[in-house]
């Protein structure tokens, strides 16, 4: 009789163990399924209530942050590696040019293209600091107002893995629902 009592304990902490480990395998599930996010900030060099300084290993001192983004880029066109330019030939004219890993070129949508295009009309002079989730991907000097809806990422430190970079990015890239019959078909007869 003690033996069944021993025998349904471990049998409950072994239920109880298999449904842990399920509650937890679908939590690690749908965080893996999270998209990343881009977040663009504006960085101003004094700081100021809202904002703390952003400054990493990689890109050092980068100036003074709000608290949240002042874009967040959920969604992208495409994204695709850079070209880098054709080499001179010996006998005359260009070598076409080729992909370039350690760029990226984002395809941003036009409504995320016009809020960039004004934070930097209003910000010249200013560093542009873009993150993916928390990791800093770029800060240039903001020079001129973006055009277009391309923006370009030049030489990504190898240490960012361009490869896994592009992947999460192609993440946040919405691809075309497979097109549904508008019809159904008859009855056969």
């Amino acid at each position: 009789m003690v033996v069944d009592v021993v025998q349904t304990s471990y049998f409950d902490r072994m239920k109880r163990g298999f449904l842990i480990a399920w509650i937890l395998l679908v939590g690690l599930n749908l965080h893996a399924a999270d998209k990343p996010v881009l977040k663009v900030y504006i960085a101003a060099k004094d700081p100021a209530t809202g904002r703390h300084e952003a400054d990493f290993p990689k890109i050092p001192k980068v100036g003074y942050i709000n608290d949240k983004p002042d874009l967040t880029i959920s969604q992208l066109e495409g994204v695709k590696y850079g070209l880098q330019p054709g080499y001179p030939r010996p006998g005359g004219g260009f070598t076409p040019p080729s992909e370039d890993r350690r760029s990226l070129d984002l395809q941003l949508t036009e409504k995320d293209a016009e809020v960039l295009r004004q934070l930097t009309y209003a910000n010249v002079g200013a560093r542009l600091l873009l993150m993916l989730d928390d990791q800093p991907l770029m800060a240039p000097n903001i020079t001129t107002p973006m055009a277009g809806q391309s923006l370009y990422i030049h030489f990504v430190p190898t240490e960012l893995k361009p490869e896994e970079l592009k992947a999460k990015l192609d993440m946040l890239v919405q691809r075309p629902k497979e097109t549904q019959p508008s019809a159904k078909p008859g009855p056969k007869t």
